[in-house]
């Protein structure tokens, strides 16, 4: 019987056809009709398919991992970027804390900026220390004489410790006035710092006539020694006297502008 006419399961011969590869049957194995041996699996018998080729498999198996592939690539492409999803990276959101808190520590600092004061205003400021140098003015002056005259000890003693408080009262008057904005007066920092040395000169007249009160102590009325802490006080007293001469030379126009007293060295 020829091929065409045979029986048998089929299986496929990849030697058949002149090497192309075909189905034959199995009744044609061995006869050398297909020109060579057995070239691979018969169907499978229990479900009547033929087992497919293992290039075919491989094929199979590629196509899948080419396909995944490019599912994989359009999403990544479709995917929203960060700035798209309403958020930049890295950039808080409008309303975080973080923009609140810098937003409110702005408006602390404005607020705790006072508004620079006017020209009155300063002018008024440094007289109001003039007047609190003056009310010590008579209260040294008299506790000076106190010590010359050496009534008694205990008057000495007294007119010391009056003099220690002058210089101090010297010293406190020199922080305010260093405390001061002078800015809108014309020559005012030339000023204030011809007040300020005039000022430190008599705080230290002051307590150099206490220390020599301190040495007057056992003194007679109408004897009391002129010690070299004495030869100091003057000195001082000197030196403050040209200071605030220079100040009151600054002074002097600014007090008329703005309708404040004049004044001289003795007051202050």
């Amino acid at each position: 019987m020829s091929e065409n006419h045979s029986t048998g399961p089929m299986r496929w011969d990849e030697h058949a056809r002149g090497g192309a590869g075909g189905w034959v049957r199995t009744s044609d194995a061995g006869t050398g009709h297909s020109g060579g041996p057995d070239p691979g699996p018969a169907p499978d018998p229990g479900n009547g398919r033929a087992a497919l080729p293992r290039k075919y498999l491989l094929l199979a198996v590629g196509g899948g991992l080419v396909v995944a592939a490019v599912i994989l690539t359009v999403a990544h492409v479709l995917r929203p970027s960060a700035s798209e999803s309403g958020h930049a990276v890295g950039s808080p959101p409008s309303g975080s804390p973080s923009r609140a808190l810098s937003g409110a520590t702005a408006s602390e600092s404005e607020a705790s900026d006072p508004p620079a004061a006017s020209g009155e205003e300063q002018a008024t400021a440094v007289d109001a220390l003039l007047e609190r140098s003056e009310a010590d003015r008579q209260q040294v002056i008299d506790a000076v004489n106190a010590v010359e005259a050496c009534v008694s000890d205990d008057s000495v003693d007294t007119a010391g410790q009056t003099l220690d408080d002058a210089a101090v009262r010297r010293e406190s008057l020199i922080t305010d006035l260093a405390a001061l904005d002078v800015g809108a007066l014309p020559s005012g920092s030339a000023a204030t710092d011809s007040l300020r040395t005039g000022w430190q000169h008599s705080a230290d007249a002051d307590r150099a006539f206490a220390d020599w009160a301190d040495d007057a102590q056992g003194c007679s009325p109408g004897a009391v020694p002129h010690t070299s802490s004495y030869e100091e006080g003057v000195r001082s007293s000197e030196l403050a006297t040209g200071s605030k001469e220079e100040f009151l030379t600054l002074w002097k126009p600014i007090a008329m502008d703005h309708g404040l007293p004049e004044r001289d060295t003795a007051e202050l």
